[in-house]
């Protein structure tokens, strides 16, 4: 091209504030502006004669191949939304803009194709973030073992979990607005109504107990308890509830007084049998007492456990039907790169619902003392390298840094144990590390023990959290809001007693955490001892 048709390039479009890059017709860089050179992270004498191909992954330069030829051919004007990967290996999403012009060259009109563009990428991780923060919401509101409520400032209800249906026979909509007043028992209702416009009017914290008619015509008792949110001006912008039943607690109450009643009726004349009786009752209550902590105490590990499993199944699930969702909608034939991207998005979730029963599996198996261990003679650092990989597949906004070369050649480990241990810990190691990309496996031997580490510079555990971190549905503090079940870690912990081992954790919160599995050597073959 003669030196002053890219001069007069360069001079309207250098300082551009976005991103603008110019292609001959042999579809190789003609120029590129300062934004678009810093948008590729490759200099402007590096880019320039070269294609796409030389930058970016066969299947992206395909596309954008195919795109500037049908530009190229037709002179059509396009405006799309695209997704290239940068050079750290990250995904970009773009607005594009491309159009053909043509300017003379050596006395003949030449083609060139101008493309604008726009990065959106954080426009539209900020959209997902939201997306995904509604749904959390409305999953809490559908799973939550009580009746969950919410009202505006006024004191309408706006909102109620589907339970309400179960507990009044009435559906969700009738219970909007003042509604829910309608189920209420006529000799509560003047209470409830004033008590509920009284907090309101206060903008104090509402705690009572009522009775609400159900579906087959009888009154249950409910406790009812709700608390203010306040802005930051002292405005009420909503009032979050609960609705526990608590018949049953109260029916033994009531149940109780009466017990009483009719001891005391006969202790004038019985003395004898109304202490004796007073004894045999308070025994009772004793035991009861501590029978229906011992029910709570089960029936809420249960409750929590049932809900984080549901929540793991949902996520997933969400997931592999929006991906489907996008692509029945897609009218034109879908690039090999859009589909790849649905690829990965259903095969990861598949992989979390597979982690997840395998999981629930082997819990299982631990309880019941029937988990089997069939050590093999094997290459450790190939089963991590294999979970590494397999990890890094479905997970590809994280890098993991793998250094294995000081483990030995052959252990006797069992295969499917260890791809059960190293899996979850990578998978921890990415899950609480959202916004810390990299991750760091290491393997050595010392003191006749194998240890390998999985380091990650995440959200880290708060200090008094370490001792239970192994114990089986438990969840650390700074794990809220995050999916689990809680029950990975326990199985990893028992996995590595059977072989004889023992992992440690060190952790500060918000700086990452470090597991450490180590491995004993001298209850090796003495072929491996000699290796190692």
């Amino acid at each position: 091209m003669p030196e002053n048709v890219y001069d007069l390039i360069a001079t309207m479009f250098k300082g551009a504030r976005q991103p603008v890059l110019i292609k001959g017709e042999d579809y190789r860089y003609v120029f590129l502006s300062d934004q678009a050179c810093k948008l590729i992270a490759v200099p402007l004498e590096e880019l320039v004669g070269k294609t796409d191909y030389d930058f970016l992954p066969p299947a992206e330069a395909d596309g954008i191949r195919a795109m500037d030829m049908h530009i190229l051919e037709t002179g059509a004007e396009r405006l799309f939304e695209e997704e290239i990967t940068g050079q750290d290996g990250s995904l970009r999403t773009l607005v594009t803009h491309k159009r053909r012009v043509t300017v003379p060259v050596a006395g003949r009109p030449t083609n060139l194709v101008i493309a604008e563009i726009d990065d959106v990428t954080e426009l539209r991780n900020a959209e997902q973030v939201l997306r995904a923060s509604e749904e959390h919401h409305r999953s809490l509101i559908e799973l939550h073992p009580q009746t969950p409520w919410v009202a505006n400032a006024r004191g309408e209800v706006i909102e109620i979990g589907r339970e309400w249906e179960q507990v009044s026979g009435r559906s969700v909509a009738d219970a909007c607005g003042h509604g829910w007043a309608d189920s209420v028992h006529p000799e509560d209702l003047a209470h409830v109504t004033g008590s509920w416009a009284e907090s309101v009017r206060t903008r104090t914290r509402l705690d009572l107990e009522y009775r609400i008619l159900n579906g087959d015509g009888n009154f249950r008792w409910y406790r009812c308890r709700a608390a203010p949110r306040i802005d930051a001006s002292g405005e009420v912008r909503r009032w979050y509830g609960l609705l526990e039943d608590v018949h049953d607690r109260q029916t033994a109450f009531e149940a109780l007084i009466a017990s009483e009643r009719r001891l005391r009726q006969h202790r004038d004349d019985l003395e004898k049998i109304v202490e004796t009786r007073t004894a045999e009752v308070k025994q009772k209550n004793s035991e009861l007492a501590r029978l229906l902590e011992q029910e709570r105490e089960v029936n809420a590990l249960q409750r929590r456990f049932v809900a984080m499993v549901s929540h793991e199944f949902r996520t997933p699930l969400t997931i592999i039907d929006a991906a489907a969702q996008r692509l029945a909608r897609v009218k034109e034939t879908p690039t090999h790169a859009y589909l790849a991207e649905k690829s990965v998005q259903i095969k990861g979730s598949v992989a979390r619902m597979v982690e997840l029963m395998e999981s629930i599996l082997a819990a299982g198996r631990l309880q019941t003392g029937v988990i089997d261990i069939n050590k093999k003679t094997c290459s450790l650092a190939d089963i991590v390298q294999s979970c590494v990989k397999h990890r890094q597949e479905v997970c590809t906004s994280h890098r993991i840094h793998a250094d294995l070369s000081g483990l030995p050649a052959e252990v006797h480990v069992d295969p499917r144990a260890m791809e059960r241990v190293f899996g979850n810990l990578l998978s921890n190691a990415i899950k609480y590390a959202p916004r810390a990309p990299d991750i760091y496996v290491r393997g050595w031997v010392d003191d006749a023990t194998l240890h390998i580490s999985v380091r990650d510079t995440g959200i880290g555990i708060d200090e008094e959290d370490l001792a239970r971190l192994f114990e089986p549905y438990f969840r650390a503090q700074s794990a809220a809001g995050i999916a689990g079940t809680g029950i990975g870690l326990n199985i990893v912990r028992e996995i590595i007693g059977m072989h004889g081992g023992q992992i440690s954790v060190a952790s500060q919160s918000g700086q990452g955490s470090t597991f450490t599995v180590s491995l004993p050597l001298d209850n090796q073959s003495p072929e491996i001892q000699e290796a190692a």
